[in-house]
């Protein structure tokens, strides 16, 4: 099971609502990247919270909170974090790193957790790279979106501030629809919640994205 096998079953339970088709889930993401000691990029940290509605179909379809003590219990959180990270070898968790103009790769979640944030579920991991890189002149961008749209994440500011090298310096760059973007966004809001967008990689078009400097 994995994060997009959870959105399919909240498709399949939204079928038949008014609601907007694209996207039909809405996640506040924040990021944080992560250094060694000795200087070099190892990994960033993600966490993902649903909005209330997601949060309620979550609930129901994987049985949680079964004493109704508005509290999830070890099993809750195991539940949900098996269907949140344990990703097929094709999905790359809608987070794409890019440096030197490339694809960065990234590894499988680690050290994940999960908690309720007032009526909202929060997921969080860690997310090594495959090779610990050094940032330096080049800048790293990271973005967080779904290539058919389903999901629309909006990156918010961390919490805290992530103990970065004195040299750093991270920008959360917000998307800001153009008036073509605006259009297209609107049709994709029309189209029937099982039909896939035509034009491919299409969620990359409306993606916030996080530039992290060094140097």
């Amino acid at each position: 099971m994995s994060h997009k096998f959870w959105g399919f079953i909240i498709v399949m339970m939204c079928l038949g609502e008014p609601a907007k088709a694209h996207p039909h889930v809405f996640v506040d993401a924040r990021t944080g990247f992560i250094f060694g000691t000795d200087g070099l990029l190892e990994a960033l940290h993600i966490s993902w919270t649903y909005d209330e509605f997601t949060t309620l179909i979550l609930f129901e379809s994987l049985n949680l909170d079964p004493d109704g003590d508005g509290q999830l219990n070890d099993a809750d959180r195991a539940a949900i974090i098996d269907g949140e990270t344990k990703w097929s070898h094709t999905y790359k968790g809608d987070v794409y790193l890019e440096f030197a103009g490339q694809d960065y790769p990234l590894g499988r979640p680690e050290a994940a957790a999960v908690r309720l944030n007032g009526n909202q579920v929060e997921v969080s991991f860690d997310l090594p790279l495959l090779q610990p890189v050094r940032i330096d002149n080049a800048p790293v961008f990271l973005r967080l979106y779904d290539p058919f749209y389903y999901y629309a994440y909006s990156i918010v500011p961390p919490i805290a501030h992530a103990n970065l090298p004195e040299d750093c310096q991270v920008q959360i760059l917000s998307f800001e629809p153009s008036a073509a973007e605006s259009t297209l966004q609107e049709k994709l809001a029309a189209l029937g919640r099982e039909d896939i967008p035509a034009l491919e990689n299409i969620g990359r078009l409306f993606s916030d994205e996080v530039q992290l400097t060094c140097g």
